[in-house]
């Protein structure tokens, strides 16, 4: 995916913190343990907080242990080391990652896909574990690719059919979280306004390099002038993440609230505010108060 769904670290407390990011180590061996180490290398933060969110809703117990890392090999990392309890997280990572791979070759000609045809076939094996654990999430990620393929190909210049079969993966993979009614609906639709979100989000933070290459990007066949453009995304972000706002307090969640809270209330709208050096300069001018 694209990493847009962080936490705020300035506003966050440190035992918080060491959490969200023991979910992001855990993933990482359960990625490399159960579908192979590929994987490993294309973790994002936008699931780490889709298994923080799955955890919290089935209130698992989770137990953190201090590790080796292989980024960090000579210091320990707090852990999640009940990889079980990453399983749905890891299988819909490995789905998306697969068909973002995928939708890569399509982009390409056939010189320049070469290197993702042959990541495909490295991943495919994996990608069928996956499948056959979750096939209505393996199918319909599948669906909704082949159409974000073909807007694409026409270059739909309308933003909310651009964005919606991103917003439909995100939607499919949110709500398979439950089994109960009323929670898939929820999940569903704050779902649905993240992936919304993460589309635009792209779009802005890619739309100077997308006007110099020519590059798809439906801001730009609506506005000539890059801050009108940028403008116009930051009042759909906005809007989306008002909706996915109100999804979310919907869902009887206490477990790990105050980090999936900071996440919502702060990361996201934060996205193009603080990237990681700057949110070091705030905290660092905050322990010199």
């Amino acid at each position: 995916m694209f990493g847009y769904i962080r936490p705020f670290k300035p506003y966050m407390r440190y035992f918080e913190y060491e959490i969200y990011s023991s979910f992001y180590c855990g993933l990482c061996k359960t990625l490399g343990k159960s579908y192979g180490q590929i994987f490993r290398l294309m973790l994002s933060y936008d699931f780490t907080f889709l298994g923080v969110l799955d955890n919290a809703y089935h209130m698992r117990c989770n137990k953190i242990a201090k590790k080796h890392c292989i980024v960090h090999p000579f210091k320990k990392k707090n852990c999640l080391c009940c990889g079980e309890n990453l399983d749905y997280t890891s299988a819909a990572a490995v789905i998306s990652v697969y068909h973002k791979v995928c939708d890569e070759i399509a982009d390409r000609s056939a010189v320049a896909s070469l290197f993702f045809r042959g990541l495909r076939r490295i991943m495919n094996r994996s990608y069928r574990k996956a499948a056959e654990k979750y096939p209505v999430v393996a199918e319909k990620t599948e669906y909704y690719m082949k159409m974000q393929t073909e807007v694409e190909k026409e270059k739909c210049p309308s933003i909310d059919r651009a964005c919606d079969p991103t917003a439909q993966i995100m939607s499919v993979i949110a709500e398979n979280i439950s089994d109960n009614p009323e929670d898939r609906k929820n999940l569903a639709g704050f779902g649905y306004h993240l992936g919304r979100f993460i589309y635009i989000a792209d779009a802005y933070d890619d739309i100077s390099k997308d006007k110099k290459s020519g590059n798809y990007n439906p801001l730009l066949l609506n506005f000539e002038n890059i801050n009108d453009a940028k403008e116009f995304a930051v009042s759909n972000i906005n809007m989306s993440l008002a909706q996915a706002s109100e999804f979310y307090t919907r869902l009887d969640i206490s477990k790990f609230r105050e980090i999936l809270d900071n996440v919502v209330y702060l990361g996201l709208p934060n996205f193009n505010k603080f990237n990681r050096k700057e949110q070091k300069k705030f905290r660092n001018k905050i322990t010199e108060i």
